[in-house]
């Protein structure tokens, strides 16, 4: 009998075993959210803490000057303890700082593998059971099956005599036909026509009208082939004429010359007929 009025535990278990075991375990953002409520709570205090320094700093100092050592020593004490106070203070807010750190790192872990996980059940549900041999037999599956519809597409279309297969005879044969052509030309040459079709010798040349006036050179300036012409022309009249006539047609020559050849060419010209003459 427990005289406290507590039960024994037995069965090597607690009796709150099974309320511990209900009890869920506390969500990470949960956690995070308190560890920050309680670094807070702890920088308050410190300010607190902070304050009261300066106060005993303060304290002591005035009564130092009133020459209580006594009094100021106690206040330097008071200094020392809230100062110690707050070195815990900080202590425990590292701890908590870096409790938080860790509790984000694992949250962004399980974020990591949950996606991470995630996506491989993705993969192989978009995979649907195929692997590398299955792939790698229906491959080959296929390939047989190409190279026998090529095997069938070759037999039906094979002739089935043997003759047609026999080019030798086929372009002899060629060769026959064409050289039996040839001697038909030879032999039996196209008929030439003896007449001219009304209307041919007017499309094969078509040629202008001749002048039925005297041809006008234009240009304001005379060659010299058309001076030559005309001296080789009065030469020749001088030749045939009689030498009272020459004169004359010397002198003509030499009057009708154009004037755009110009004075020395016209004496030139003169010259050389007189001395034809």
């Amino acid at each position: 009998m427990n005289i406290f009025g507590r039960p024994r535990n037995t069965g090597g278990g607690g009796g709150n075993q099974p309320a511990r075991a209900r009890q869920a375990a506390p969500d990470a953002a949960q956690a995070i959210l308190k560890l920050r409520g309680t670094v807070e709570t702890l920088d308050k205090r410190e300010a607190h803490i902070g304050t009261k320094i300066t106060a005993q700093t303060t304290e002591a100092k005035a009564k130092l000057a009133k020459k209580d050592k006594k009094g100021a020593l106690i206040c330097m004490k008071r200094k020392k303890m809230f100062e110690n106070e707050i070195t815990k203070i900080q202590g425990a807010r590292l701890t908590l700082e870096q409790q938080m750190l860790a509790l984000e790192n694992a949250a962004m872990n399980m974020q990591t593998f949950g996606a991470m996980n995630e996506g491989k059940q993705a993969l192989k549900a978009a995979r649907g059971g195929m692997d590398a041999d299955t792939i790698g037999d229906t491959m080959d599956d296929i390939r047989e099956e190409m190279d026998e519809a090529d095997a069938i597409a070759t037999a039906l279309g094979a002739p089935l005599d043997d003759a047609l297969e026999d080019d030798d005879e086929l372009l002899a044969e060629l060769n026959m036909m064409e050289q039996d052509d040839l001697e038909d030309k030879l032999l039996n040459p196209p008929s030439v026509p003896t007449s001219t079709p009304v209307g041919a010798a007017e499309d094969i040349l078509d040629l202008p009208d001749a002048p039925t006036s005297q041809v006008v050179v234009d240009g304001d300036v005379e060659d010299d082939e058309l001076a030559a012409l005309r001296e080789l022309e009065a030469s020749m009249m001088a030749a045939e004429l009689p030498p009272g006539e020459c004169r004359r047609a010397g002198a003509a020559s030499v009057l009708g010359a154009p004037l755009r050849a110009g004075p020395r060419a016209v004496a030139g010209m003169s010259t050389r007929k007189l001395g034809a003459m």
